[in-house]
């Protein structure tokens, strides 16, 4: 497991803790939940490691052969090189470096949780409300609502 995720679920534990001891008034008996989730935004898995969706960051190592005044040859390492500078550069060898996906959602895109529809609906209206001068226009988020039942 990733130390930052394990950190975050530890710390979310924590809240949750904190929240169940110092509410005496919150409910533990409900019946359901209601999730609110962006089905735009669920976590993907991509066979290759430069997929799009992952918004992976690609920088070059590129190799340059140069001969000294003693009629050696050597060779210059530059690293984190762009690609219009790989197509562009005269170098003898290049390797590509993909880095760690920078886009980081919920697994299943979920965005709030609540005890009641009333909570959650209030919730997805003022998240439009703040939101709307945000978004993209080519792409929208697709809100959805869910209630999932608690069974004993």
């Amino acid at each position: 497991m990733n130390m930052d995720l394990a950190e975050e679920i530890a710390s979310l534990k924590a809240q949750m803790s904190m929240l169940t001891s110092a509410s005496p008034s919150l409910p533990t008996d409900f019946k359901s939940i209601w999730v609110v989730y962006d089905a735009s935004k669920t976590s993907v898995w991509c066979s290759k490691s430069d997929c799009p969706k992952l918004n992976r960051k690609v920088t070059y190592d590129v190799v340059k052969e140069e001969e000294d005044e003693d009629g050696e040859l050597q060779e210059i390492i530059t690293q984190g090189v762009s690609e219009e500078m790989v197509k562009s550069g005269d170098y003898d060898r290049s390797v590509k470096r993909v880095g760690e996906p920078t886009i980081r959602n919920h697994d299943l895109g979920v965005l709030a949780a609540f005890t009641s529809k009333k909570k959650a609906t209030d919730y997805i209206e003022e998240y439009f409300r703040l939101n709307r001068d945000n978004f993209d226009k080519e792409s929208l988020p697709d809100i959805c609502l869910t209630e999932i039942s608690i069974m004993s």
